[in-house]
């Protein structure tokens, strides 16, 4: 015994019903997947063009650039930049000893105005000869 439904002038079987529904419910699902795309803001670090070295250390809310721009180990000459590239602070470290692995802005896990912190605090001085961090 077939069952159908009628719609309109047309009769339609309770399966042709399910696949129009579950057809339905497919478009539906691709077209919210799609506006939640579009709506998405595509998060990438901020880059400093004149300075391509220039590592940004932060997140979106706020952050700076940090660039090691002489290794001179155990010293290093950092410069630590605004969002805008403008010069926040420049600076000589000590890190680490003269056979240790280079200090790179990859190691650098944030600056809070004072310290620039990496496995341990490190103050930026006006001279080299800083007190060494390990």
């Amino acid at each position: 015994m077939k069952r159908f439904f009628r719609i309109g002038s047309k009769k339609l079987s309770a399966w042709q019903c399910l696949v129009a529904f579950l057809s339905s419910v497919g478009l539906l699902a691709i077209l919210v997947g799609l506006a939640l795309l579009l709506r998405m803001e595509h998060s990438t670090e901020p880059k400093l063009f004149a300075h391509p070295n220039a590592l940004w250390i932060g997140a979106e809310d706020g952050g700076v650039f940090v660039e090691i721009t002489r290794n001179e180990a155990p010293d290093y000459y950092v410069e630590i930049r605004h969002e805008s590239g403008g010069m926040w602070i420049e600076g000589w470290i000590r890190y680490g000893a003269r056979d240790s692995y280079p200090l790179s802005a990859a190691a650098v896990g944030g600056y809070d105005g004072v310290e620039l912190y990496l496995y341990t605090g490190v103050v930026i001085t006006p001279q080299k000869q800083g007190i060494a961090q390990r």
